[in-house]
Formats: C-alpha cells, structure tokens, sequence
C-alpha cells in the first residue's frame, strides 16, 4: 500500500478508509494530516475492497487490529443495510459513512450532515434553504435542526418527496417547502446547500464540494478518534 515500516510503530492506532479505489484516491492524507496536526500515534490506511466483499469485511472487522473505518461515499447505502443500528439520523438518512470498534462491536455514525453544518457556520437567525431530498441531504437536515436557524426552507422538484423531511423539524423553527423548477432563481436566503441537480447559485454544491466536505469529515472525525483512541 506504500507505506513506509517505520510509519506504524506498534502503538500506532490504525484506522482504515475503505472504497473500491480508496488507494488511487488516497483520501487517506488528509486523515492523516489531521492526526498529525493533533500530535497522536494513529495512522489512516487505505484499502480497496470490492463491493461483492464489503459484507465479509465488516464481519471480520470487530475482530481486527482497525479501530475505525470511514466508508467513501459508493458504500453509504451498503453499509446501513448489511447492519443494524439504533442510530437516529442513520435510520433517518438511510446510510452511514464512520464505523468505530468499541468493547469488540460496531457503533455507527454519519459525519457528513455534521460536516456540513459546521461548514455553514453560525446559521442561528438565519434562513436556510436545502435543495434536495437525497439521504444526504436529510443527514444534513438532521443536524441543521439542531443549530435552531430562524427558518428552513426544503426544495424539491418533487415535494411530496420532502414530506418525511419535514415533519423531523421542531414546531419552534419556522419552515416551509416549495417546489424547484427549472433554472429556479433562489432569492432571499442567507444559505443555500444543493443535493439536486439544478444549476443554481450556492454555498455548498454537495458534488462539486465535496473535497471540502471530505477536508471537514477528517477534521471531525480523526478529533473524536484522537480524543478517545
């Protein structure tokens, strides 16, 4: 995998970043960056594992030296229906990204919604609006909801769509749902995320950003990973 010996020591916590070009994308630095930054003997590696044998790999997982996982975005939906959890906004979201080991069993999570909040910034009296109704779009929605914007706005081309969305927000917070058209111009707002395909003008593209997003999910999770090792 290329990683020099004197690299891992045999205190190295190991972490490991899995998809089935996680190698060639090696994603794993800036994991690495991190942990390096928070001054703690701990390592993300990348492995390559295809999607036929992703469901050996997490039976077999518990039981490695791997303290955490993080799953690059094609194993998302994978993930949260080879394994059962009570995790709210997972089961909300209907994938999971981060794995941890702990007392030799699985504790799920999702990274990306908070990511992406915190990537907002401070949105309190805010109005926010959110294109789409992909699961990534309700993880964010999951976490948005907690910072208490003044409203927040869900928009969709279909929004009986954004039904389930809607009814998780808290009476306290003003919000409303319309409909996205083509080439819709989006006024009035202090925020605007896009899960959807519309051309539109906004802080955060979900694709087109998503190498910042990636940034800000390492940020948070390689924290919590050296704050507990």
């Amino acid at each position: 995998m290329g990683y020099p010996i004197e690299m891992i020591g045999v205190n190295t916590a190991l972490f490991s970043l899995i998809g089935t070009d996680a190698i060639e994308h090696k994603n794993d630095r800036v994991f690495n960056h991190y942990f390096k930054e928070f001054d703690v003997d701990c390592k993300m590696m990348s492995l390559n594992i295809r999607k036929d044998d992703i469901g050996f790999f997490l039976n077999g997982l518990k039981d490695s030296q791997i303290k955490a996982v993080y799953f690059e975005k094609e194993y998302w939906k994978q993930v949260h229906s080879l394994l059962s959890c009570d995790n709210e906004e997972i089961n909300f979201s209907g994938i999971c990204d981060t794995i941890d080991i702990k007392h030799g069993g699985y504790h799920m999570r999702l990274s990306l919604g908070e990511a992406i909040v915190s990537l907002l910034g401070d949105v309190s009296n805010k109005k926010i609006m959110l294109l789409g109704s992909s699961p990534e779009a309700k993880s964010t929605l999951y976490h948005l909801i907690k910072q208490k914007p003044a409203k927040i706005i869900l928009a969709n081309e279909i929004v009986e769509e954004l039904l389930e969305m809607i009814s998780i927000i808290p009476t306290a917070i003003t919000h409303d749902i319309i409909r996205l058209e083509e080439d819709s111009i989006l006024q009035g707002y202090d925020k605007i995320v896009n899960f959807s395909d519309q051309k539109v003008t906004c802080d955060i593209n979900f694709n087109q950003d998503f190498d910042r997003i990636l940034t800000k999910i390492a940020e948070i999770n390689t924290k919590k990973w050296s704050r507990h090792g």
